[in-house]
């Protein structure tokens, strides 16, 4: 380059940086430059095809979200028509070999650009095994099997499990669901062939590793560590659970008897009352500063044609972030509704400033945000402020143990079995997956169990984000607690730590911002030893003795006993919160550790247990 050219560079870069100027301006100094030779044309192509890109596809899903939230809280028809014609003007090869191009030349953020391909790929995807799809769906709606001489809805599988207090009935009814469950899986594995198809030479699994950020081998050794570091604590949960229920010998506990065995007490769900659930959420955001703030909405309407299931869009990004909840009662709908509330709060607070980091990308910090939340229902000062009784804040305590113990080890167990036995398939993979269910659950596995292989671990790896969240929202606990000297939830300073944290969205790795997993699992264990009243120890927990699979030809696998905490299994989109839309909270002056209010005397209910979860 001539040094007039240089100087001519140098002369525009510090009027750049020296004074701001509008994009017009901006635009007229690149023009200048491309006419000057110093910006190659092509490049300069290169970015505003890619600028394109980027707007349109922050169109298109900011207005599918805006008729999904429609379509989720009035009951309106979820018409994609309209936007069918945008949808395929993304999704051509030429804007997917753009981004190929893109990375080559270093045209922008290389994460930014992966985000986005990896986006489009999966839109892709999805348009290309819509109808595996619809027959799956169409499946679960109308799936039943025959049992007591009627025919019983796959749905309610898990309730009448819960439910029904016979063994041996328990036992029948399973077995009466099994050959419902192999139309399901046959379903669920033709689904899979196609998308190997579309996606190859990556495999599904591949492919949803990468959508999720995930180093597989890493996480192999952290699920590992997770089986191994909570067998005791589940080990002793289990035979607590067993005998005060089921009450039998551990060794011939089945599949069929772990929905019973994790069924929340009636009397710990009557401590979330329905009418409290919204004013204890909205109570706790106003102590650590976050009540009520712009482009945040909460829809806590009943309507009788509203979704009754969680939901957050964001089709304003994050300006616009809404939530729709529908209120039922009980422990697991308080957690769901904190969790809810805090992937919401991650998505408005991301500063990052583009799309690509505010609605694309790994979620699991946002999943993170929602498990921290999720977390207060074990909180012992938290759970007083409620004006709850220490019966009822133990009682209360140990369910929550219960299923946070569970979930993580299903998680553990889900993602080795679809990284060792259904991604690597091969003649002992059945076997390995009948061990590690075995492993994990601590019941017994039968080879007709089998056939719910592909049932049982078609995540989409959502067990990896759901795993990586648990541990880390453990290590932010504690780290937010020994950072202020107090219970996060308490101070406003939390709030302060919170959007800080989760400004940067997507954009950089999860456990880059937060800590290695490693260091998260050894927080996560100090918290499950604390939590188990009986085996304490020096912290050289071992693999607990559990019953050996009565056959190990073929694979072993288990069931869903409850709905996943996690709500946002379809991709997060934009959105925002109103202040007028949520209840008022309750004396948010006075929340604070010492002017806690004092508990009721409320005892806890001798009510009947609650139905499947």
């Amino acid at each position: 380059m001539s040094f007039r050219l240089c100087l001519v560079a140098a002369l525009v870069t510090f009027s750049l940086v020296a004074c701001p100027k509008s994009e017009s301006s901006v635009q007229t100094d690149r023009s200048a430059l491309v006419d000057a030779g110093v910006i190659d044309p092509a490049r300069v192509r290169l970015e505003a095809q890619l600028a394109s890109l980027s707007k349109d596809t922050a169109a298109w899903s900011r207005a599918v979200d805006e008729k999904l939230w429609q379509h989720w809280t009035t009951g309106a028809a979820f018409d994609l028509a309209p936007l069918e014609a945008s949808h395929d003007a993304l999704l051509t090869p030429e804007r997917r070999a753009l981004l190929t191009e893109a990375t080559a030349q270093a045209i922008d953020d290389p994460r930014a650009l992966e985000h986005l391909a990896l986006f489009l790929d999966a839109e892709r995807l999805t348009k290309e095994t819509a109808a595996e799809s619809q027959a799956i769906a169409t499946l679960e709606s109308t799936l039943t099997f025959p049992f007591g001489g009627k025919e019983v809805r796959w749905h309610d599988l898990n309730r009448l499990l819960a439910t029904e207090q016979s063994a041996l009935k328990r036992k029948a009814l399973w077995t009466a669901s099994l050959p419902a469950a192999e139309k399901l899986d046959a379903a669920l594995m033709a689904r899979d062939a196609k998308a190997a198809q579309v996606l190859a030479p990556r495999t599904p699994f591949q492919f949803s590793a990468e959508l999720r950020d995930v180093d597989t081998e890493a996480l192999r050794k952290v699920a590992e560590g997770v089986l191994t570091v909570t067998s005791e604590a589940w080990r002793l949960t289990l035979e607590r659970l067993n005998a005060a229920d089921t009450k039998l010998p551990v060794g011939s506990l089945t599949r069929a008897d772990l929905p019973r065995l994790l069924r929340v007490p009636a009397d710990v769900d009557l401590a979330f009352g329905k009418k409290e659930l919204a004013s204890r959420a909205v109570t706790t955001l106003g102590a650590i500063g976050l009540y009520g703030q712009k482009g945040l909405t909460l829809d806590l309407s009943e309507a009788v044609k509203k979704n009754p299931l969680p939901l957050t869009v964001t089709p304003g990004g994050p300006a616009d972030v809404r939530t729709s909840f529908r209120p039922l009662g009980g422990m697991k709908d308080q957690q769901l509704l904190f969790s809810e509330l805090g992937v919401a709060l991650a998505l408005q607070h991301v500063t990052a400033g583009r799309f690509e980091y505010e609605r694309l990308g790994d979620s699991s910090l946002a999943q993170t945000s929602g498990e921290l939340f999720a977390t207060l229902v074990g909180e012992p000062q938290w759970l007083e402020a409620q004006a709850l009784q220490e019966p009822a804040r133990k009682a209360i305590i140990d369910a929550w143990q219960v299923q946070r113990l569970f979930q993580v080890r299903r998680a553990a167990a889900v993602f080795l079995v679809r990284l060792d036995c259904v991604e690597k398939s091969d003649e002992g993979s059945r076997a390995r997956a009948a061990a590690i269910f075995t492993r994990a659950f601590g019941v017994t596995h039968t080879e007709a169990d089998l056939v719910r292989l592909h049932l049982d671990t078609d995540d989409a790896l959502r067990s990896a984000t759901t795993l990586r969240a648990m541990l880390l929202a453990e290590h932010l606990r504690v780290q937010l607690n020994t950072s202020l000297g107090a219970p996060w939830f308490t101070s406003q300073l939390a709030g302060h730590a919170l959007t800080e944290l989760l400004s940067t969205g997507s954009a950089m790795p999860t456990e880059a911002r937060l800590v290695p997993l490693g260091d998260a699992l050894t927080s996560f264990w100090k918290r499950t030893i604390e939590l188990t009243p009986v085996g304490k120890n020096d912290g050289a927990l071992t693999v607990g003795e559990w019953p050996a699979p009565k056959s190990a030809e073929r694979p072993m696998s288990t069931s869903r006993p409850w709905p996943r905490t996690r709500i946002m299994e379809q991709p997060i989109r934009d959105g925002g919160w109103m202040p007028k839309d949520w209840p008022q909270p309750r004396k948010l002056e006075t929340w604070v550790p010492k002017a806690w209010p004092q508990p009721k005397t409320v005892e806890p209910s001798d009510a009947g247990v609650t139905s499947a979860p």
